[in-house]
Parts: C-alpha cells; structure tokens; sequence
C-alpha cells in the first residue's frame, strides 16, 4: 500500500528526538549486562504543525512507530518493527527498546496511525526529498554500556508523495498490529500461600522463529511483541531457575494489569524456595563477650563478632552471637534442603580499631561453626557458652568495601554437611576470624525493631516425585 501527500514550500519539519538509557539495577549491575534503552518522544504540537490545520489533529489518535536498525556488519537488529506510542501531556512517548552495547544505524523510520496508514517518514540520502532534511537516513549511532545516546532524527510528513521519493522501495509492509501483554515471573512455592514476583530474564520465540528478550522485574511488566497466529515460546530464567511455557496469540491477548500471565518458576529443576525472615518469636540468638563473662544479652539488637579495643576500659575485648532457627519446621517433611543462604543486614559498623604503632593487621573475615550442645537465649552467656565443632564451618566475609548494607552468605554446609559427622545441631557460633586479629562486624539481630534489617534464610529444596 502507498500513502502519499503534496509536499509545499511551507512544509514544516517534524523532529523526533531518540531517548537512550541504560535501566538502574538495585543490585549491582553483572559484566553480561550490557543493554542500553531506545526511546522516542514527540510532541503534540509537532503534529499538529504539520498537518493542513489544526482541525486535522486528532488528540485520540493511536500512532506506532516503525523502526529498521542495522549492526556495524549491516545485520538487521529491527526490521520495520512496532513501537509503540502513547499519550503524554501534550506530547507522545514510546515503548522502550533494548539494544547491546555497539554500532548501529537507523535506515527506516515511518510513523503509522490506527489504520496502519504511513503519515510521517525519514527520507534516505539521494532520495529526491533527502535535500529537506539535514540528516537523512542512515543515521549511525553508538550504543555504550553504562551511558545513554542521544539521536535526533527529522521526519517529514507523507502526503501526495510516492515511497520512492523518500528513498523506500514501498510503505507497505507485513507487520501486524503490535501485541501488547502484561506478565509477571515469580516463585512456585507450595509453602507459601502466595505469589513472591522476582526478577527474571524472558525469551520469546514467535511462531515465525523471531527472539525477543525482556528483563523482568519483581512487578507486573508490560511488554510488546509481534502479533502473530501460532504457538510463542517463552523461556523464563534466573540464576538457579529456568521453565519454558507455550502460549497463543489469545492467552495474551487476553492478559491485563489485573489479570496478568503469571510465569512460575521452580516446577521445570524440582527445586523450591522458602524465605523464613527471622523474629524474636520463631529464632533465638545472643551476644555474649568477655568483658562480662557472666552477663547475658539474649534480647541485644545486634548479631555480631570482634576482636577489637574497648574505648572506656582501654582493653581488648571479644565478641561472639549465637543463632539458632528450626528450618526443618517450615519444610515439608519430605523436603531435601540442596542449599541454605544467609542474608545478613550490616550495621554500619565494620571494625579495624587498629593504631600507628600497631604491627597488627585488621582481619574481614568471620566464622559459622555448628552449635552441638543445648543453650537457652536468656542464660547464655560467655563463661556458658555451648560447645561447638570445626568441621562443616563456613568462612564469611565482610567486604568493607562494598558500599550496601545487604550480604548474602551460602550456609549450606551447615544444614547439609560436606562431612557426615553425627553431631547434634543446635545453631551456629559467630566469631571473628582469626580471633587474635583485629577488626569484626556489627549485624543486625532477630531482635532489630525493623524487620526487614533482622537475619533471613533463603532455603531451596526438593520434592519427591
């Protein structure tokens, strides 16, 4: 299908400009994560100006952009692809794009209306209307990790003029209209009585073969794909998850914000999670130091180790933590535990206490050791302290360097021991390593007044089948 439309001397210029930006991550951004983010933006009164007249513009109309991109090796990345646009204030905003960290040139740009009709186009160079716009198609770009491009690209308005005019064999084109769903990725757990939504990578196969790929976040996503008869593979991944699903045009089509695609995760390994945020109701831990040996600090908001200075009595002292929590309780009884994570919210407090003169190195380093003797939180104190073993300790660190306050420790050996030892477990010791050393930690407690600061367990676990 051809569009075209009388071009005068009056003919005013549409600018489009192209928004580039990488997503922030929460977490530390990982060497793989190389995309950068396209976005177009329009304004309302751009339209307008380039219509006959006012009258023509229509505030309610539906545009979608169409959008070809080439690598450096001429490779096409979009092929007359669908971007959407959508109402904002008195301009226009598109869907975001994903792009990896390259060079890549725009060779088509058209903007479509509800009726899939072309109103706006790019000419390219040695087009006959390639004189009316400074920069004509390609435009070339470079798409860097950790940094936004900007691109400005001209359009013209497509009236009584023919696709070879500006440059394109036709404006006709095989896309149908644009497939927007919501989805969301989250975890099975038959424990829990609800949905966790976490983060995840999706991969979509359309039936004609073509990829997609999407970062979900823990939310409910909205994405936009190629709509299109057939089955679309979706392949859901996390770091220690993977599920494939299969999904009609209809399934999606029939999503909403409130009703969304819920993509379980879990099922495909046989493995589950189970989160257990520790409180003063369900673990038990306390402090205890030689400077009172014969104190107990069983409700102290603290969970931490040290070897470090005492500032008022000038002495060094020695600070140990004890914690115990009954996971097996909130596992199923057929559950086998494959791994037990330990998040740990820092205090702020990181010690080195070291001086001048002082031949010692500070030590960042901590030790778990498994508890083998009964202890109760509100008598224990140094001089009571249970007895405990060396074999299946786990070595931690405390990464002063690391500016967050969130760490996350694999205590699997713990609850699945490396060495079959037959040795009651009644928790685990924390202290500072080596204990001679200076330096320590200051953790926070069961007994923290916020709640998402206090210890939490992250165990995963299978089923029979």
């Amino acid at each position: 299908m051809k569009k075209s439309i009388i071009l005068t001397t009056k003919t005013l210029f549409l600018s489009a400009l192209l928004l580039f930006a990488f997503s922030s991550c929460e977490k530390p951004i990982e060497p793989e994560n190389n995309f950068g983010q396209l976005k177009f933006t329009f304004s309302a009164s751009d339209f307008q100006s380039n219509l006959k007249s006012a009258a023509d513009y229509d505030s309610t109309k539906v545009y979608t952009l169409l959008v070809t991109i080439t690598d450096k090796d001429g490779n096409l990345v979009m092929d007359t692809e669908p971007v959407e646009l959508y109402k904002f204030s008195d301009g226009f905003v598109s869907k975001k794009v994903e792009l990896k960290e390259g060079d890549y040139a725009l060779t088509e740009f058209m903007v479509v209306d509800s009726n899939a009709e072309v109103m706006y186009a790019t000419p390219k160079e040695d087009a006959p209307l390639a004189y009316l716009v400074n920069k004509p198609l390609p435009v070339d770009f470079t798409i860097s990790a950790n940094s936004s491009v900007g691109l400005r690209v001209e359009v013209l308005p497509v009236d009584n003029h023919t696709a070879e005019e500006f440059g394109y064999i036709n404006f006709g084109f095989s896309i149908v209209n644009p497939l927007a769903f919501y989805a969301a990725a989250y975890i099975d757990n038959p424990v829990m009585s609800y949905r966790r939504l976490i983060k995840a990578q999706l991969s979509i196969y359309d039936p004609e073969g073509k990829h997609y790929q999407f970062k979900l976040d823990a939310k409910i996503n909205e994405l936009v794909i190629k709509a299109m008869r057939g089955q679309y593979i979706f392949v859901v991944k996390t770091d220690a998850y993977e599920n494939k699903f299969l999904f009609a045009q209809e399934d999606l089509m029939n999503t909403s914000l409130k009703e969304p695609l819920y993509l379980p995760l879990g099922d495909s390994t046989g493995i589950h999670e189970l989160l257990i945020r520790t409180s003063p109701e369900n673990t038990k831990d306390a402090l205890i130091t030689d400077l009172d040996v014969n104190m107990n600090f069983g409700h102290h908001a603290l969970f931490a180790a040290s070897f470090r200075s005492e500032p008022i009595l000038t002495v060094m002292r020695t600070t140990r933590s004890l914690m115990y929590t009954n996971i097996r309780r909130h596992l199923p009884k057929s559950a086998t535990i494959t791994k037990v994570e330990l998040e740990l919210t820092v205090t702020g407090n990181i010690y080195t206490m070291q001086t001048e003169a002082s031949d010692f190195r500070p030590m960042y380093t901590g030790v778990l050791r498994q508890v083998t003797e009964e202890w109760k939180e509100d008598t224990v104190t140094w001089n009571s302290q249970p007895k405990t073993i060396e074999a299946n300790q786990v070595i931690i660190h405390y990464n002063p360097w690391i500016d967050f306050n969130k760490r996350t420790y694999d205590i699997t050996p713990l609850f699945v021991p490396v060495d079959k030892i037959n040795a009651p477990n009644f928790g685990f010791l924390f202290s500072h390593y080596p204990e001679d050393m200076p330096g320590g930690i200051e953790f926070s407690s069961s007994d923290a007044k916020i709640e998402g600061d206090r210890p939490l367990f992250k165990v995963y676990y299978t089923l029979p089948m």
